[in-house]
């Protein structure tokens, strides 16, 4: 029965995979009727699939209804059950316009399938003959050729690009350097801006701080040999600290992110947009690329785009995030650490004198 679970596991980890494909498909091309609706029956087969693998692990061991993923796959399950329920029961069926004309949760659902598969495959670093710090650059290189050929998809672009330039984009965002060989704000669709707001942090952290830490937080823990290549990627001084490490890398990082999107958000005029989710969009790239020292703008002359190039709480706001950002990950800590400190002082002196400085 294990051995059968076990394959079920990695064949559904294959179809989301195929679903992950079909999504990235879906929003590059232009697709016909029928194709359409081939695409949209497959991601409900890619949900279903992934409810039953989610429910056969509680079942096979529900002692993870303990851990902390339990909340994850429980708003998971219920996201999706939603989903069919809007499909089967307010939609209508063989519709390509599925959930009322809004079909992006569908694919939010497909994409969330994916992480928790990929979350639960063993992944052994160990196991490979490059060190850790080669791992780290092949990872980098990794994400440039994949932005690179998502950049060449029809869709992401308004006029087409050639490959040399998307190539370049890539690595630009990847490597957080914001040198474009094309405008960003007018040769770019939303889609295409979207690729590069996620290369940009994807370079800012590194893939393998994202992809080590939800694979520990699925499966509850790793191998001895991968805590000791992460160690030196992170550069933990202890052992025992790597995930707690990855933990708050990622949490200070998202976590600022959104303090100066909200801010960026309130300190720009909804004139300025077409539509409030364009400036909600605006705040979020704007935001990371600051965090992330990157450079990239949406705007077609930066900041100096009129009707922002006198905005002096934004660039106000962009400064300090671009600030945070350099400064890097242990300073940052080392600061909201002396803050904890600091409001500790307004605590009852029994309290207070359990604290030391930072």
């Amino acid at each position: 029965m294990k051995i059968n679970l076990r394959q079920f596991y990695r064949i559904a980890f294959w179809v989301s995979l195929v679903g992950l494909i079909a999504i990235i498909s879906d929003l590059g091309y232009t697709q016909t009727i029928i194709y359409q609706k081939f695409i949209d029956g497959f991601y409900f087969f890619v949900l279903v699939v992934g409810l039953i693998s989610t429910l056969s692990r509680y079942i096979q061991k529900f002692t993870l209804i303990k851990r902390k993923v339990f909340i994850f796959d429980l708003l998971s399950v219920l996201f999706t059950l939603w989903i069919f329920h809007m499909y089967l029961f307010v939609g209508t069926p063989f519709d390509t316009d599925l959930l009322l004309e809004n079909p992006i949760w569908v694919k939010i659902a497909v994409l969330l399938t994916f992480i928790r598969e990929f979350s639960e495959m063993r992944i052994n670093l160990s196991k490979t003959r490059l060190n850790p710090a080669q791992i780290f650059i092949l990872s980098f290189l990794v994400i440039i050729f994949i932005g690179s050929l998502l950049l060449v998809l029809p869709n992401a672009t308004y006029e087409g690009i050639t490959y040399l330039d998307a190539l370049f984009t890539s690595t630009s965002a990847v490597c957080i350097t914001g040198l474009t060989v094309v405008n960003t704000g007018t040769h770019f669709t939303l889609f295409g801006q979207t690729i590069i707001m996620i290369l940009i942090q994807l370079g800012g952290l590194g893939i393998l701080t994202f992809a080590s830490y939800f694979g520990y937080f699925f499966k509850g823990g790793t191998t001895y040999e991968n805590q000791l290549t992460l160690s030196d990627i992170t550069s933990s001084k202890k052992l025992g600290e790597v995930f707690s490490t990855l933990k708050y890398i990622i949490l200070i990082t998202f976590g600022i992110e959104l303090f100066s999107a909200l801010l960026i958000y309130s300190g720009t005029d909804l004139a300025a947009f077409h539509s409030p989710s364009e400036q909600l969009f605006f705040a979020a790239f704007h935001s990371i690329s600051a965090f992330c020292n990157a450079g990239f703008s949406t705007l077609n002359n930066s900041l100096y785009e009129t009707g922002f190039r006198y905005n002096y709480y934004l660039q106000l706001i962009v400064i300090l995030t671009f600030v945070i950002g350099g400064l890097g990950f242990p300073i940052v800590v080392n600061i909201l650490n002396y803050l904890k400190y600091l409001a500790s002082n307004l605590l009852p002196d029994s309290s207070r004198n359990k604290k030391h400085r930072p």
